[in-house]
């Protein structure tokens, strides 16, 4: 055996222990004594030129490499394979052929000049060391496999959501509440009619108790499509079972479609707010967020365990969020019903849009935004949001990207009044619209920090609503019911430090099926500005137009046209 190799081998050994791949331990393992023509060199003097990696070796006619200088030979102590820092043999010099000896000033491993720079150190990827990154886990995708519990507790936790809703109404008192056989009896023979329900609660709480129904059976594994019968199963049963009212054909769709939009949208932020890994009051204010956003799915992690257990990281979608407050209804007059308000709107956007080339499952991208108004006189809240159930990505270069989309929508408005349950509709503006049909969404990169970003939605609406002088003489309430159809457009011109110009219109198409017959033609215009001043910080202004034409067929038309503005600060994160 040559001297030196034996603790060449125990320190290659030891980086096989840390990982190395046998190819590179095999280039640098000591190579095979010269022939016997061939004298060795003393021991004494120079190392044994065997001992050297290939890795480190210069060819006779090559430079040794500027990481390390030679010492003079008759100086170097016995070399040693280098540590895991040395660069991976692929990046190294040729080595020398099997069996010739290096050239006597070729430089030892490790021995660096004093007068050279030390070596970048090289840090090994997970990859080298021989371990595989961890997989984040997707709170938000349907679990595998399935058995009858998957199917079974769902029903169970939307029998349990409305009991609980029942039970508050009846602990107050509500007549509605006041529920037997008689009651389910006569629901049955009596089927659906249209009901006079106030707006808030036909057209947002049921639409936010459908989300629960929904949530019920995507805390336990289904998926988006899944938890759709659950949503109708949901609606139906609290309408024929659980009211001794007539059961309502707005109801269950507002209840549904609604729910559907609710359901998802807030399970997924819910998600995002969670993190497993966390503990103490880190982890407590992560899970108490997350219960505030998606109740039920908050709810299944405390009886279940989760909300204390530790877990794997999990994977979290980006959310860009944009906060506006500042005066509304600025030029308008007092009896408008608007006046000067003060206004406070919130939104998120969720997932990217154009990571994928197709999108296959429902809301990974959607928006959602909510807003809350006060004046003196008037009280109004909004929610409207758009969901991406299919996308198809094309037209993609560089800069620019386009995605064709089947899309969800759904828009709640009110400027309401000091007292929000009213049948009243002087100085009231209320509109609804639930639908779903194609999208399209594009962005183009215009170089020197430019991109403009737009969005169109023509949408089918089942089931929609707004505000009518008229109804209450119809039907006992401030709004008309109607199907019909919604256009909705939106580009935004944005310079990355300076801030963004943006318009926006949306046009709704109603046919009255109850309240006062007939056509209503509602559109919104909106044009803004936002200067950053510093960091996503800044000011912002907003002029609103809103249009009416209504033609009814028992009373005189209604038709309105006005202007408004609102001054707000503005941040972007």
């Amino acid at each position: 055996m040559i001297r030196g190799s034996a603790p060449a081998l125990v320190a290659l050994a030891a980086l096989g222990a840390l990982g190395f791949s046998p190819e590179a331990l095999a280039q640098a393992a000591p190579a095979p004594a010269a022939p016997a023509t061939t004298p060795a060199p003393p021991a004494t003097t120079a190392p044994p030129t065997t001992t050297a990696p290939p890795a480190t070796t210069a060819p006779p006619t090559t430079a040794a490499p500027p990481a390390t200088t030679s010492a003079p030979a008759a100086t170097t102590p016995p070399a040693t394979p280098a540590p895991p820092a040395t660069p991976p043999p692929e990046a190294a010099a040729p080595a020398a052929a099997p069996g010739a000896a290096a050239p006597a000033a070729a430089p030892a491993p490790g021995a660096a000049s004093p007068a050279a720079a030390p070596a970048p150190e090289k840090r090994l990827t997970l990859q080298e060391l021989g371990v595989s990154e961890p997989v984040l886990v997707d709170f938000n995708v349907s679990t595998e496999p399935r058995d009858a519990g998957s199917y079974l507790w769902p029903l169970v936790d939307v029998v349990g959501v409305n009991l609980t809703l029942w039970g508050f109404a009846f602990a107050t008192g509500a007549p509605f509440a006041q529920i037997g056989p008689d009651s389910w009896k006569s629901n049955l023979r009596a089927g659906l009619n249209w009901d006079d329900n106030e707006f808030e609660v036909n057209q947002f709480f049921h639409p936010y108790q459908g989300g629960m129904y929904f949530a019920s059976a995507r805390v336990h594994g289904l998926n988006f499509w899944e938890a759709v019968p659950y949503t109708m199963f949901g609606a139906g049963t609290w309408e024929y079972f659980m009211e001794t009212e007539q059961a309502s054909t707005n109801d269950w769709m507002t209840t549904t479609w609604g729910g559907f939009f609710f359901g998802e949208a807030l399970f997924r932020l819910s998600n995002n707010l969670l993190d497993e890994t966390t503990s103490g009051s880190t982890r407590f204010w992560k899970e108490f967020s997350g219960l505030a956003v998606s109740p039920i799915n908050g709810i299944d992690r405390l009886v279940s365990g989760r909300a204390w257990a530790t877990g794997p990281r999990h994977k979290k979608f980006p959310v860009d969020v944009n906060l506006k407050v500042g005066a509304d209804g600025i030029g308008l007059s007092e009896g408008t019903g608007w006046g000067q308000t003060f206004r406070a709107k919130i939104r998120f956007d969720y997932g990217e849009l154009y990571a994928k080339p197709n999108i296959t499952v429902p809301f990974e991208y959607f928006n959602l935004a909510a807003e809350l108004s006060v004046a003196k006189d008037t009280l109004g809240e909004g929610i409207e949001g758009t969901g991406v159930l299919l996308g198809h990505r094309f037209g993609t270069g560089p800069a620019h990207a386009n995605l064709i989309a089947w899309t969800l929508g759904y828009e709640y408005f009110t400027n309401g009044t000091t007292k929000m349950l009213t049948r009243q509709t002087d100085g009231i503006y209320q509109l609804t619209a639930m639908g779903t049909g194609p999208s399209w969404f594009g962005h183009w990169g215009l170089g020197s920090g430019f991109s403009v970003d737009s969005e169109v939605d023509v949408l089918a609406v089942p089931t929609g609503a707004l505000t009518s002088p008229y109804s209450p003489y119809e039907a006992n309430r401030s709004f008309n019911y109607g199907m019909g159809a919604a256009m909705k457009a939106e580009v935004n011109l944005r310079q990355e430090r300076w801030g963004r110009l943006y318009a926006s219109m949306n046009r709704y198409l109603f046919s009255v099926v109850d309240g006062a017959k007939g056509t209503e033609h509602v559109g919104i215009l909106e044009l803004g500005a936002y200067a950053n001043i510093y960091k996503g910080h800044g000011l912002g202004f907003t002029a609103h137009r809103y249009d009416r034409v209504s033609h009814y067929d028992d009373y005189p038309d209604a038709l309105d046209d006005f202007w408004a503005g609102q001054a707000h600060y503005e941040v972007e994160w």
